[in-house]
């Protein structure tokens, strides 16, 4: 089904990265998008709100999301990489979280692609800052779905994408890049990030951090 393309204030945007376990082959990475499909199928039956939208990407050794979805089922996602994905989707970060997107990237909905095999080449380097060079990817990843909501039909979606990445590789991040970002170690973890929502505030009084401590608060002590 085509996805709502005007839902503000309903619609946030979270780009993520990870490492992938080693020794996956095609068919165990077809199978962990299977799974991350039905997860978020799963959610939006659960909670009957907005159905995700997006792509997951994985690479050799890698895998970069784009996901466009609730607060809630966002949240979900992450809690489901920390406690249950996180044998096969290792180091997650946080790239970026966009709240209240007026348009979805990727209007077709959500669609997982395997990447066709190669090795990683010369290590990616420059001399741009870490928030540069994610800018620079979800610059990229913009164009990607512009080129998918125009030239890749509804009817098999998920398949044409798999075959849309081997003709239009100049619109794909390289996992070169990728893996420089995924070692980054500034950026935040998904457990980090789920810690961040869910856990209470620590709360430290003024008053407790006076020693020593005051006594005779009341005239009445």
């Amino acid at each position: 089904a085509v996805v709502s393309t005007q839902s503000t204030g309903m619609i946030h945007r979270i780009f993520l990265c990870s490492k992938l376990t080693s020794g996956l082959d095609k068919k165990d990475k077809k199978a962990l998008g299977s799974i991350i499909d039905k997860f978020l199928k799963h959610c939006q039956n659960q909670l009957s709100q907005e159905p995700p939208s997006g792509i997951m990407l994985i690479y050799n050794q890698h895998a970069l999301f784009c996901l466009e979805s609730s607060q809630e089922i966002i949240m979900l996602f992450m809690q489901e990489i920390v406690t249950n994905l996180c044998t096969q989707l290792l180091e997650c970060k946080v790239l970026s979280f966009t709240e209240n997107v007026p348009t979805r990237l990727f209007q077709h909905g959500w669609a997982d692609v395997t990447m066709p095999v190669r090795p990683l080449e010369q290590k990616h380097e420059t001399s741009d800052s870490i928030s540069q060079v994610i800018i620079n990817l979800i610059k990229q990843t913009v164009s990607l779905s512009e080129y998918v909501n125009h030239n890749v039909p509804k009817v098999n979606y998920r398949a044409r994408c798999e075959t849309m990445v081997t003709s239009q590789t100049q619109l794909i991040t390289s996992e070169e890049i990728v893996e420089y970002i995924a070692n980054d170690r500034s950026l935040f973890g998904t457990s980090e990030y789920v810690d961040k929502y869910t856990k209470p505030l620590d709360v430290v009084l003024d008053q407790e951090l006076i020693w020593p401590l005051e006594v005779r608060l009341f005239p009445y002590m």
